[in-house]
């Protein structure tokens, strides 16, 4: 199960230039969005990684203002953790289950799960805050994750394990972000 102890929450080139491209950039921005205010709220930490910013923009604002300025990792390899940076900077946090969201489903989401599912992670990959140009590569990356080990999950199931209960302090700030 997840819980605010035991979870990361890394976020995958979530970035202007990218989800410019996308046909639902506004659901992908709100969800990742989501994502990244719960888990500030909550002191989850936040890893994000920006494919070759210079090209691709930076982290959309409705994500970065949620995310330490120091969490925030360039990178030109498609799998994040084949650049040295992050991957040591995700090692620093000891959080064994991974909640994978990003941009392009089929290339950068993709070679990183499979990456960290190597490395020994457990890895959750929100459907609804990924997302690719075209649908049959999202679709096919998302079943070749769940064929390698990683689970298949939603905003709304992460955000409601990490409370456990409507009792938690913070149900309210949470339940907030999705109405």
């Amino acid at each position: 199960m997840l819980n605010a102890d035991n979870s990361l929450l890394f976020l995958i080139d979530v970035q202007d230039r990218l989800t410019g491209m996308l046909k639902n950039s506004e659901e992908i921005a709100k969800n990742n969005s989501i994502l990244a205010g719960a888990a500030k709220t909550l002191s989850i930490p936040a890893l994000v990684s920006e494919q070759y910013p210079k090209g691709l923009g930076t982290t959309v604002f409705e994500v970065r203002q949620y995310i330490e300025p120091e969490n925030i990792i360039e990178k030109t390899s498609f799998s994040a953790l084949a650049a040295n940076e992050i991957k040591s900077k995700l090692e620093t946090f000891n959080r064994k289950k991974i909640i994978l969201t990003g941009i392009e489903t089929h290339i950068c989401v993709y070679q990183t799960a499979r990456a960290l599912l190597e490395s020994g992670y457990e890895v959750f990959v929100v459907k609804n805050a990924c997302s690719s140009r075209k649908t049959k590569d999202y679709r096919t990356a998302l079943e070749l994750m769940r064929d390698y080990g990683a689970r298949l999950t939603c905003v709304e199931t992460v955000l409601f394990e990490w409370l456990g209960s409507s009792a938690h302090p913070n149900f309210k700030e949470i339940q907030a972000l999705i109405k």
